[in-house]
């Protein structure tokens, strides 16, 4: 008899206990949404397509938050375009107001769609920046020779070269500028020192650009010399270079952009350097 009342007992307790915490969370159910009635987003309010009805503030900033890193646009500086040296506009960027679109949004009335406030980014330089880049630091050329394959190879690395910005502060790297020597980006197989190669005929234009940055004043960063000497400039005054090997590096250590320009006109390789 005693063992059937402790059994009872036992299952009264447990009926106590569940009924307890279901009434817990039934109160919290109720809780919440008295919460989500007084503090959250009016119903059908939409932001971007996301339907906010009663998210509570810190639920918001969450999804603002993920929606500021999808919007944000960098801003873009001027750039000069590679064949004519024409300006082509700086581009504003745009970052999301995640406290004023917060704002917005709970202001909205029901059903209302709000909007992402945002606030643009300014390009750190401007096309005034570069207008004024008309003084010439440095000039340099050297006297072309060689096969047809070769002024190919020096006229795609000038051209790639040509009204190159190179902001203050950077360094100019003609691998980088310039890319890789193949076949597929038009170079041609020509001499080098010791046989022959895609993009025979590049340190011609590498080393044009190395002493135009020299006559500039301009601190050089890296530089390689050729085995042996080379019949279009003096020796020690040559820049041999090698794609994803030797480079020939140049940093502008003014206070302004400069502009390198570069090309061949009647069997002259030439670069100059513009600033102020």
């Amino acid at each position: 008899m005693r063992k059937g009342i402790t059994t009872l007992a036992l299952r009264r307790q447990s009926i106590f206990l569940i009924g307890f915490f279901l009434s817990l969370s039934l109160y919290a159910v109720w809780l919440d949404r008295v919460e989500r009635n007084l503090y959250g987003v009016e119903p059908g309010v939409v932001v971007d397509g996301i339907d906010l009805t009663g998210k509570l503030p810190e639920e918001v900033e969450v999804i603002l938050q993920e929606l500021a890193i999808k919007h944000k646009v960098l801003p873009v500086n001027p750039m000069l375009d590679k064949e004519t040296g024409e300006i082509i506009p700086e581009k504003n960027g745009y970052e999301v107001n995640i406290d004023a679109t917060m704002e917005s949004i709970f202001a909205a009335q029901p059903g209302q769609t709000a909007y992402l406030v945002k606030n643009v980014i300014k390009s750190k330089y401007t096309s005034e920046d570069l207008k004024s880049l008309t003084k010439q630091m440095g000039y340099f050329h050297t006297w072309f020779y060689g096969s047809g394959g070769r002024w190919q190879n020096i006229d795609l690395a000038c051209k790639s070269c040509n009204n190159t910005i190179v902001w203050p502060g950077k360094v100019f790297s003609f691998n980088e500028v310039v890319g890789p020597r193949t076949p597929e980006r038009g170079y041609a197989v020509a001499p080098i020192i010791g046989g022959r190669d895609f993009g025979g005929g590049v340190c011609q234009a590498s080393t044009t650009v190395y002493n135009a940055a020299l006559e500039s004043g301009l601190p050089i960063m890296e530089r390689y010399p050729h085995s042996r000497p080379v019949p279009y400039i003096a020796q020690g005054r040559d820049a041999s270079v090698s794609y994803n090997a030797a480079d020939m590096k140049f940093l502008n250590d003014r206070d302004h952009p400069i502009i390198v320009k570069a090309g061949l006109d009647r069997g002259k390789i030439y670069v100059y350097i513009l600033g102020k």
